[in-house]
């Protein structure tokens, strides 16, 4: 959790899916980024949240969306 990628705002994503709030880091707490899980069906799998991240913290995993049809 270098943060280089807050230097934009997390503007990085084309959703806006990432913001910034108090985050607990080994014991303390600070301001870092976080995803907005709640609207993860917005992402559309373009990766520049993984590749903008120079630690490779942000890894994509793999969402199903499935749509139930009564």
């Amino acid at each position: 959790m270098c943060e280089q990628c807050l230097e934009d705002n997390g503007n990085f994503c084309p959703q806006n899916l990432f913001y910034k709030e108090i985050v607990k880091k080994v014991g303390r707490e600070e301001l870092g980024i976080r995803f907005n899980f709640k609207e993860i069906a917005k992402c559309q799998g373009c990766f520049k949240c993984e590749l903008s991240c120079p630690e490779g913290a942000i890894q994509p995993i793999k969402y199903e969306f499935q749509q139930f049809i009564s």
